[in-house]
């Protein structure tokens, strides 16, 4: 929320008086001291755990219209659902022999599952235009990409498990330990 009407008053100042008109607190009339925290008017003279966000004050009688005028800033609205994201793997992991893959899953509903996400949506979890920090939990799965039938298949198995202890329906996303890899064989020589 910005003051800009209040520009000629600085950021951070303390002990102003508002006599109403300007300001309301649970949707009344706010008369008394407040401050300003950065450009957020808060109650009382000076910052302390009681203070609470001040609002522009309500004086139009028409819902529709205020909220049309006013903008609210709601946080909430400004993220985004995550999309479900098919991995790719490039040349480069398989070099590397690892790779990172990303996963988010919605907090506390039965109905939801844990989803493959890229790097950028991970990247952006929590951030406003990012998915909600506070409604997913998100983890990266370090994947083995080659290898050995079992060291994959061993490795991949056992970061699920990691994984799973912070989204619990990860196993469901991932059931194929050899997914995208490349194993390697083993020949054995026999001297006869």
């Amino acid at each position: 929320m910005g003051l800009s009407r209040f520009s000629s008053r600085r950021k951070n100042s303390t002990h102003l008086y508002t006599k109403g008109g300007e300001f309301s607190l649970d949707g009344k009339n706010y008369i008394g001291e407040y401050h300003l925290d950065g450009n957020t008017p808060k109650t009382g003279p000076v910052l302390d755990d009681s203070s609470q966000v001040l609002r522009r004050y309500y004086n139009v009688s028409d819902h529709y219209i205020y909220d049309k005028t006013y903008d609210f800033n709601i946080p909430i609205l400004k993220y985004t659902d995550p999309k479900p994201y098919l991995y790719k793997p490039q040349d480069s992991v398989y070099v590397a022999g690892f790779g990172s893959r990303y996963f988010v899953e919605k907090v506390d509903d039965d109905n939801s599952y844990a989803m493959e996400v890229d790097q950028r949506q991970y990247d952006q979890v929590g951030k406003p235009g990012g998915i909600d920090g506070g409604l997913y939990l998100s983890t990266i799965i370090k994947w083995k990409f080659t290898g050995r039938r079992e060291d994959i298949i061993s490795h991949n198995e056992l970061e699920i498990r990691k994984a799973s202890m912070k989204l619990p329906t990860i196993s469901y996303a991932i059931k194929n330990y050899l997914e995208f890899s490349r194993v390697t064989a083993v020949w054995f020589l026999l001297k006869s």
